[in-house]
């Protein structure tokens, strides 16, 4: 694991001192000089002292071997990065129209209509504070511009009865766990194109291939989460009903109806 202790006065720095703070063999640091990949040192006389952004770099490098890119690839992006291009200008698109399909427009509506919507539930001024904290609205002259679809999610949640609150907790409980699977997709693109990109010097005659990848990379994710939600829903409803109906008398409460609407996906061959 790489790891680097900055401390105090991490200027005019040695070269040992600098792999002595990065946890690097000096060798190394010279080696990553010697490749390019760190910037010379300022010259005092016939000695050569390093700072701050050589630590920052070395901290760079590091994370990207972590990840598995050679040394040649790391230069690459590095030259990139040096010379200002960023990966909008390396593709020649804008990555966050691209990844991120357009949003609805916001809703904009008195703070009473707001409330009216989810069944006349009092929006007080935590649960509001919090929506505006956690992107979802934003508070302006006694009016609110909210997340349209946000809204509409949550005015049906709140026709099923759940509170202005227990909606938020759901609200950021999923956006942590789909920030996980956001990631994993991610990674899939990063191992599988852009490395190899990275690794092949970013050639010219890539680029496309790489935009049409991330350009897919959005409406792929989106379909495996609908397919895998509904699946782990089916489970659940599976589970929540089979639960329910061993509380009860086979003859008892729960319709017959509601046993055959959810059935488990999977089920067990007869002996």
């Amino acid at each position: 694991m790489f790891s680097m202790t900055d401390g105090p006065a991490a200027e005019g720095m040695r070269v040992d001192e600098l792999a002595r703070r990065a946890g690097l063999p000096s060798s190394t640091v010279r080696l990553y000089q010697t490749r390019g990949l760190l910037p010379p040192p300022r010259r005092e006389g016939r000695v050569g002292l390093y700072g701050q952004d050589h630590l920052t770099r070395l901290r760079l490098i590091g994370q990207l071997r972590e990840h598995g890119y050679s040394l040649a690839g790391i230069k690459h992006l590095v030259e990139s990065w040096e010379t200002g291009r960023t990966l909008d200008d390396l593709l020649g698109i804008d990555t966050k129209a691209v990844v991120v399909a357009p949003a609805a427009q916001p809703v904009r509506l008195p703070v009473k209509e707001l409330t009216a919507r989810f069944a006349g539930q009092q929006l007080t001024p935590k649960v509001l504070a919090r929506a505006v904290d956690l992107g979802l609205v934003a508070v302006e002259n006694g009016s609110v511009t909210c997340d349209a679809e946000f809204l509409e999610f949550g005015v049906q949640l709140a026709a099923l009865g759940a509170r202005l609150d227990e909606i938020l907790d759901e609200w950021e409980a999923l956006l942590s766990a789909t920030a996980s699977s956001a990631r994993r997709f991610v990674g899939v693109f990063e191992r599988h194109v852009w490395r190899p990109f990275v690794e092949a010097g970013m050639p010219a005659g890539q680029v496309d291939a790489v935009t049409d990848a991330l350009r897919r990379l959005a409406p792929l994710a989106q379909a495996v989460t609908a397919v895998t939600l509904r699946v782990s829903l089916q489970d659940a409803a599976a589970s929540f009903v089979a639960e329910q109906a061993n509380r009860f008398d086979p003859e008892g409460a729960l319709p017959p109806a509601l046993h055959q609407g959810v059935a488990p996906r999977r089920s067990r061959p007869p002996d």
